[in-house]
């Protein structure tokens, strides 16, 4: 629901409205009323997956001026163009070069901004600096909701004042931004806290400007690959795993388990309620001995707790169960597309944990189809 004041002309105003809007999937007549501020020349506050944005209708030269006047800005320093399909960019730039539609395959929705050459239309508006567009594909459903509702080209930057950090909480954009917005949209926090990673993409050339969210090795080394298997405590299902798919990447790829790091694959594993250092079960190193020849080898592993920056150095983590996957995207929701089951059909893995070795055996051998299955999207990429 909105809450304070009216508003009249969007150019003077006492009090900011606010649209709390914490049920995500239950927000389009609110966004409709906020995408008709947008093409009436408002300024809207917005969450993203990563932090709070503010939009203005490309469209309108006024909302334009007193967007840049705003952030304090330079009319010589571009704005990203917040999208909600591939058609928008498609529209208005002169091709999508290949490395581009990779990175869109990639990480959109996401939190990666791409600056590419925009078209002869296009290169004189708002839209453009020094002929180029940088374009944002959002995963959080507010974003893109807001996109869809306005049904105009939004100029978004974020939301703070040129130099300072930008806002993550709605009261944040509020006490920067004070009677000077024509509408927040309270989605609560942006978990992200981490701005977009910025691309420049021309011809076969990327460029990171910003590294953001997104590491920059993970936009140079698109062939790399660090996995994450992530169960409850770590000495069961994750070190089997880790053990399982290294020996069958090494066998596609015809090379020694130890020299998959330098070929550009890390595999390891973590759990959320992980005791550290504790060793792999009794049950899981004797499967890992008795069904695999040469047999694997678990006596090395020690357990160790999922952290900040074993989620950032991931480019996949596969969980054993769904409830792994939502503590996980609780804290990292930019991760979305990154973060998967490691079961197709999205069953969990049960943890296996008190239960007899024929048990650990069924476990082996399930692990064991999906590492065949990885495998095969991992060097089909190469």
């Amino acid at each position: 629901m909105l809450r304070a004041a009216s508003y009249g002309r969007y150019s003077r105003r006492v009090s900011t409205p606010v649209l709390r809007v914490l049920d995500r999937h239950a927000a389009d007549d609110e966004l409709a009323a906020a995408g008709r501020i947008l093409r009436e020349g408002g300024i809207v506050a917005f969450p993203t997956e990563t932090v709070y944005g503010l939009a203005a209708s490309a469209e309108h030269p006024e909302a334009v001026k007193r967007l840049y006047k705003l952030k304090g800005r330079s009319h010589e320093q571009a704005m990203t163009v917040m999208v909600s399909d591939l058609d928008a960019v498609r529209s208005r730039v002169a091709s999508i070069p290949p490395r581009a539609a990779d990175l869109m395959q990639r990480f959109w929705p996401g939190p990666l901004t791409l600056v590419l050459d925009a078209d002869a239309d296009t290169a004189d508006t708002p839209q453009s600096v020094a002929g180029t567009i940088g374009f944002r594909l959002p995963s959080h459903p507010l974003a893109r909701g807001l996109v869809q509702a306005a049904g105009v080209p939004l100029l978004v930057p974020s939301a703070n004042r040129a130099g300072e950090p930008p806002a993550t909480s709605a009261e944040e954009v509020l006490r920067i931004f004070k009677g000077e917005l024509d509408l927040v949209i309270d989605g609560g926090p942006s978990k992200g806290g981490v701005a977009s990673t910025v691309v420049r993409v021309q011809g076969d050339d990327v460029t990171v400007l910003r590294e953001g969210a997104i590491p920059e090795w993970r936009i140079e080394r698109p062939g790399d690959a660090h996995i994450v298997f992530v169960c409850t405590g770590n000495t069961d299902r994750s070190p089997l795993a880790v053990a399982i798919l290294k020996r069958r990447l090494a066998e596609r790829l015809g090379i020694a388990e130890s020299d998959l790091a330098e070929a550009g694959f890390v595999i390891e594993s973590a759990g959320l309620a992980a005791e550290p250092d504790r060793r792999a079960s009794r049950h899981a190193r004797e499967v890992a001995r008795q069904l695999f020849h040469p047999p694997l080898d678990l006596e090395a592993h020690r357990s160790r707790k999922l952290d900040t920056p074993m989620v950032k150095a991931a480019t996949r983590i596969i969980c054993m169960e769904r409830d792994h996957r939502d503590q996980i995207l609780a804290f990292f929701p930019h991760r979305e597309r990154d973060v998967l089951l490691l079961d197709p059909e999205g069953q969990d893995v049960a943890d296996p944990v008190g239960r007899s070795l024929a048990t650990y055996e069924r476990l082996a051998r399930r692990l064991d189809a999906a590492a065949s299955l990885i495998v095969g999207g991992l060097v089909g990429r190469r």
